[in-house]
């Protein structure tokens, strides 16, 4: 318990006080007694606010004051005035913000022992009622409140644990009759639909709070906008490495959803995982694929790239006369623009040793290095097209046109559309 506390409340050590929201049920009894606890933190002080509303009000204020006092910390009451209102729990909330906003000091932290359960109950009553992307965050774990912060640090602990930690310590606590109300929605929830839940379900509350996660890192609509860009080789954006790596994991797992989103794919978390690893943190030498359903997702040169590479015969040779579009099955299609007078080309694919002396350049090269030069793709290379007249090779894909065929094919400009 005392780590749980340490890692979430490392950060606020340095604040005046740490004030404690304490009903004296479970939740709040268990986070002040544990606070007490840590070897190291600010001045600690239990703040209870008497609603009013339970004909016992008296004796939990009584108790909460006992037990603060037991462990050595400062305890304040503040009474408030519940309006009479058709959601009274709406209206107990409010007052207790209104009391809270009194009680607390610039710098001050107040802290709340919502925890993992509250998180799920939370989050579906949200989306029973209709809720948007933002109630998907659920509750947060830290936020500012005026000149003070919120941190809420058991989120990630069940009901469960907190039990097991107050009979370890044979803590005593109050059960408030109004949590057995089902005609309030949560306890309805709470008692009449999570058994059933859990019965089958016995993970949801982890699996809601990775909801809850993964909805607070999205990011807005078109933020990865200067993290793409098109390429001539790609149906799809390419996907900076270095901006990503940038990113927190959060993140990064929304930047890479809302990419592959282009595609129509919705990776699970445990994808996105292995993805990173593969791509992100891989030699930088290495040329890694990750398959994505019938997707790939490829790095070269610190880029990402998204293909969907089907098999094709490179020992394929066509003939064509430039008038129309030359399907190729499994590469792409070709066409051409601009020549009045059809030609004889043959078209196949790299066998070996082709050079090319690019119009306006003074030598020529082997074909292998003006593709490495030019930054092509290592997938790609194999399968542009060349294409040829007379037995030589004319022109590369829309790439080049080799010189020595740059006056026969000056009213030419072919368009190179590759598949996948």
């Amino acid at each position: 318990m005392e780590s749980v506390l340490l890692d979430t409340l490392k950060p606020y050590l340095d604040r005046p006080r740490w004030v404690v929201a304490f009903s004296g049920g479970l939740d709040s009894t268990v986070l002040l007694h544990a606070l007490t606890r840590l070897k190291e933190h600010p001045s600690l002080h239990a703040l209870h606010i008497h609603h009013g509303l339970q004909a016992q009000a008296d004796d939990w204020q009584r108790h909460c004051k006992q037990f603060a006092e037991s462990l050595g910390v400062s305890f304040h009451t503040a009474n408030v005035s519940v309006d009479d209102c058709a959601s009274v729990e709406d209206a107990a909330r409010r007052a207790r913000y209104a009391a809270f906003g009194d009680a607390l000091n610039a710098g001050d932290v107040l802290l709340q022992a919502h925890h993992l359960d509250d998180q799920a109950e939370t989050l579906l009553l949200r989306l029973f009622r209709g809720t948007g992307l933002e109630g998907l965050k659920g509750i947060p774990t830290a936020r500012e409140l005026g000149d003070a912060i919120l941190v809420r640090p058991l989120l990630g602990l069940s009901r469960a644990e907190l039990e097991d930690y107050a009979r370890e310590h044979q803590l005593s606590w109050i059960e408030d009759p109004s949590n057995h109300d089902t005609g309030f929605d949560r306890n309805y929830l709470r008692h009449n639909v999570l058994p059933q839940v859990e019965a089958r379900w016995p993970a949801y509350r982890a699996t809601l709070a990775r909801l809850a996660s993964l909805a607070e890192s999205a990011l807005p609509e078109d933020s990865i906008s200067n993290l793409t860009f098109h390429t001539r080789t790609s149906t799809w954006s390419a996907l900076d490495l270095e901006s990503l790596r940038s990113l927190d994991e959060g993140s990064r797992n929304a930047a890479l959803r809302q990419w592959l989103s282009q595609t129509g794919l919705t990776p699970s978390l445990a994808q996105l995982q292995a993805l990173q690893k593969s791509m992100l943190w891989s030699s930088a030498d290495a040329e890694p694929v990750f398959e994505l359903g019938e997707f790939q997702v490829r790095r070269f040169k610190e880029v990402l790239y998204i293909t969907s590479l089907t098999p094709f015969d490179p020992s394929l040779e066509l003939a064509w006369d430039g008038g129309s579009v030359l399907d190729i099955p499994g590469v792409g299609k070709l066409s051409a623009v601009g020549g009045s007078q059809p030609e004889r080309f043959t078209v196949h694919f790299r066998r070996g040793g082709e050079r090319c002396q690019p119009a306006g350049r003074a030598h020529s090269q082997r074909l292998k290095k003006l593709l490495q030069e030019s930054d092509v793709p290592p997938w790609r290379r194999d399968r542009l097209p060349l294409i040829y007249l007379d037995g030589e090779l004319a022109a590369v894909a829309d790439l080049w046109v080799c010189a020595d065929y740059a006056e026969r094919l000056a009213e030419w400009r072919f368009v190179w559309e590759p598949a996948g």
